[in-house]
């Protein structure tokens, strides 16, 4: 009896929301980070690879097909600013104009061309393991407030929090890797067999090739709670992933409706602070709102971690 009370006592997907927007409200400097990073990408300098667009669209066959997304790629080409790279996919700082950046600002925004497709990509390197260092800082910060260890997280020294921060980087760094190759792994075959069965029948290699997507999909799932493993557990790489799987095995449904909730809040306020974005110094609320919503989120995803994470300790036998 006392263990069902216990399990009836888990933390639920309401309450790790309520919890999530409730700390942040109470730590406002969380903000801080996110609202920087817009404000970079939106007032900065933009790292355009127009060139690089034009040059790919001009080998491309002129067939009726693909000229009007051709049309299209060039058309996006002044609007793209590699900086949004900064914004790690899944995992990274939330930014809210991550995507292509708006065409007016209120201050005129200096433009660096990239014509070099090498150039481009190591560009892309750098600034996904720069992108990989403000999410380590952010889920630490993060961390530090969720913690149920508040008191002693705070009076720890300015080197050990710097020390945290640098040993995160590496893990989230090893999770990308990880999770690339996982990738890897689920695409090559994937991609060989839809060929294959696409040769015998368009349907059943259109069937197999969506079969890849389907597969990462839950493999994100089942990583999800890997990234706050390695900043508020301060777990190595494997273990973060395995005890990952575990957690989202024996909490499936409520993993699955904490993910569904925080895409379907988030994609919501995306779209309305978008169309109120209209080039004026009106987008600092709107960055501002994107902040708040989108690091309350997130403070409530590790809120979860951190309750289900205590069972699996406690209860290893439950949980899985």
């Amino acid at each position: 009896m006392q263990k069902q009370e216990e399990k009836d006592a888990a933390l639920g997907v309401w309450s790790a929301l309520s919890t999530g927007f409730d700390l942040t409200a109470r730590h406002p400097w969380l903000l801080l980070l996110p609202m920087l990073l817009d404000l970079f990408i939106w007032l900065g300098p933009r790292l355009r690879f127009q060139a690089i667009i034009e040059q790919l669209v001009a080998n491309v066959p002129p067939e009726v097909e693909v000229m009007e997304i051709t049309q299209q790629l060039v058309e996006m080409g002044p609007l793209t600013n590699l900086f949004t790279v900064l914004s790690v996919p899944l995992i990274g700082v939330p930014t809210l104009l991550s995507g292509l950046t708006p065409e007016t600002t209120p201050l005129a925004a200096r433009a660096l061309d990239i014509e070099n497709g090498a150039e481009w990509a190591a560009l892309i390197l750098f600034l996904g393991l720069a992108g990989l260092l403000l999410t380590a800082v952010y889920y630490v910060t993060i961390s530090f407030v969720v913690s149920s260890k508040q008191e002693t997280a705070d009076n720890e020294s300015d080197n050990n929090w710097f020390a945290r921060i640098g040993l995160s980087w590496l893990r989230l760094i090893g999770l990308a890797i990880l999770f690339l190759l996982a990738a890897l792994v689920v695409y090559i075959p994937v991609s060989i067999v839809g060929a294959i069965f696409f040769m015998m029948n368009a349907t059943l290699g259109t069937f197999a090739l969506l079969l890849a997507p389907f597969v990462l999909i839950w493999i994100i799932i089942y990583m999800s709670f890997a990234p706050p493993g390695v900043t508020l557990r301060n777990r190595p790489v494997f273990k973060a992933v395995k005890e990952s799987l575990l957690l989202v095995q024996g909490n499936l449904t409520v993993v699955l409706a904490m993910l569904l909730f925080i895409i379907l809040i988030g994609a919501l306020v995306d779209w309305l602070l978008i169309l109120a974005e209209n080039g004026t110094w009106f987008t600092l609320f709107n960055i501002l709102i994107h902040a708040f919503v989108s690091t309350s989120l997130v403070t409530a995803f590790f809120v979860l971690y951190e309750d289900r994470s205590a069972r699996l300790l406690n209860e290893p036998a439950e949980v899985r």
